[in-house]
């Protein structure tokens, strides 16, 4: 059996003696190197990188086991024997816990010296076996990851609503599955500075600068905004992150959109609150083919051809964005191409954004109305527009545009409404004074209980009470 050794031990005679040895009875193996302390044998090893590493236990500034311990991190398919002059448990213990192959006492028998060191090359070579079989499994994975990640980003942003695809890729990527988006994008500008980066290029250059950051998924680029998805990762946390990533040079001009954290069957919630808050920050995408892919992205297809037939006559744009938008929407590539035939007759794609399989409880309409529902029975607590549209699955962009849309009323002018008709309730009974009213209907100061009534109505609570024949 051929192999390579490397010798480590203080006494010089020891050191002769079992070089001797190996080249006499074992003349296939090579001796590549040799060390009288724990520090070389370290520095030795590392750099020989041998099958099979002979230790003594007691040498100057660094022991063998402290050694061992530190090539274990550094050369894991080396193999080690021990040698020591004393046989003890608590030492042997611990060495064959650092995976020393034998542990062998001075002065040591030739026979199982052979032994302990043909067994330890067979050992060296089933570990580089499988750290070759690893090696290539993790390039395997690396090779296809690209795939993975746009497969995973796929099965979130088409609406996998049980989440069980989102698990599957996660899962073959090492990736948790509740986490958030973020999606970059040019921001818009005249200047001569800016990057122009965008489409591939930028997914690439993501891909490159964010791997050795975090664990995450770089999708494919949809209409030059690329989806990243970060599993387990919280929303300052991700912001951090982006800042960092997009203060270095090559991502001048790109700006991102970071989005809420939702379990993987509401994923695409998620990438709906990347691209509202990147619409926020002016970036390079329309605001109305924003809007029209997040209306899409719900399942709203009306909204979603209204906001496109708004859009601005740019043919190719026209043509991408009902593309777009339509496949959020069907995940069909018939109906795609069916916009795409309308559009090149000249006519409106309206039927081709028919989506026909979104149920209408999912439907932005119906959350908002679901959003309406809640208020009704809880609003007498601290309720918020933000807090409406995390609890629906809304924007609060979106959540806003369809509650007023529908309704001709903004989220606070629907709470207000709804708290003051309960208050002129409760006051027509008498059974409570103005500051109890407001108070019970989720007023906490009389003053501004006073002023909202009062716009509402026209009257103060004490007035409105008299009206009615009470006393406030």
């Amino acid at each position: 059996m051929s192999g390579r050794v490397f010798l480590a031990d203080d006494e010089r005679p020891v050191l002769d003696g079992v070089a001797a040895a190996i080249r006499k009875r074992l003349p296939d193996i090579a001796i590549c190197g040799t060390a009288t302390n724990g520090r070389d044998a370290v520095d030795g090893a590392i750099r020989e990188r041998p099958d099979v590493i002979l230790m003594d236990v007691r040498m100057p500034g660094m022991s063998g086991l402290e050694a061992l311990r530190e090539l274990r991190a550094s050369v894991p398919e080396t193999v080690p024997i021990l040698l020591t002059a004393y046989e003890r448990f608590d030492v042997a213990k611990e060495a064959f816990g650092l995976g020393v192959f034998e542990y062998l006492v001075k002065p040591v028998d030739q026979d199982l010296l052979v032994r302990a060191i043909n067994g330890a090359m067979t050992a060296s070579a089933t570990r580089k076996a499988e750290a070759a079989r690893a090696r290539d499994a993790i390039e395997a994975l690396e090779a296809q990851r690209p795939l993975l990640e746009e497969g995973l980003l796929y099965a979130a942003l088409s609406g996998d609503n049980q989440g069980a695809r989102i698990r599957a890729f996660a899962a073959a990527l090492g990736l948790e599955t509740t986490g958030c988006f973020a999606a970059f994008a040019s921001a818009p500008t005249t200047t001569e500075s800016a990057s122009g980066i965008e489409g591939a290029e930028l997914e690439e250059r993501l891909r490159t600068a964010l791997v050795y950051r975090l664990d995450c998924a770089v999708g494919a680029p949809l209409c030059n905004i690329v989806p990243v998805y970060f599993p387990s990762l919280n929303r300052d946390a991700l912001v951090e992150v982006t800042t960092a990533v997009l203060a270095e040079a090559d991502f001048s001009g790109i700006i991102s959109g970071v989005g809420q954290v939702h379990p993987p069957e509401q994923a695409r919630e998620a990438w709906g609150s990347a691209l509202a808050e990147l619409q926020s920050m002016q970036s390079a995408i329309p605001a109305t083919l924003a809007s029209g892919l997040e209306a899409a992205c719900y399942g709203d297809g009306p909204a979603a051809l209204a906001l496109w037939s708004t859009m601005d006559a740019d043919e190719t744009l026209k043509v991408a964005a009902a593309g777009a938008m339509v496949w959020a929407l069907r995940k069909d590539p018939a109906a795609v191409l069916e916009a795409a035939i309308d559009l090149k007759a000249g006519r409106s794609p309206q039927v081709a954004f028919e989506s026909g399989s979104i149920s209408s409880g999912y439907g932005a309409r119906a959350r908002a109305l679901e959003a309406l529902r809640y208020v009704e029975g809880h609003y007498a607590d601290a309720l918020s527009l933000e807090e409406m549209a995390d609890r629906v699955g809304l924007s609060v962009a979106h959540l806003s545009r369809v509650l007023s849309a529908e309704t001709g009323k903004s989220f606070t002018e629907h709470l207000t409404s709804i708290r003051i008709a309960h208050a002129k309730a409760a006051l027509a009974s008498g059974r409570l004074s103005v500051k109890e009213v407001g108070a019970a209907v989720g007023y906490l100061d009389p003053n501004y209980f006073s002023r909202a009534f009062k716009r509402e109505t026209g009257q103060t609570p004490s007035e409105f009470a008299r009206t009615v024949g009470k006393e406030g």
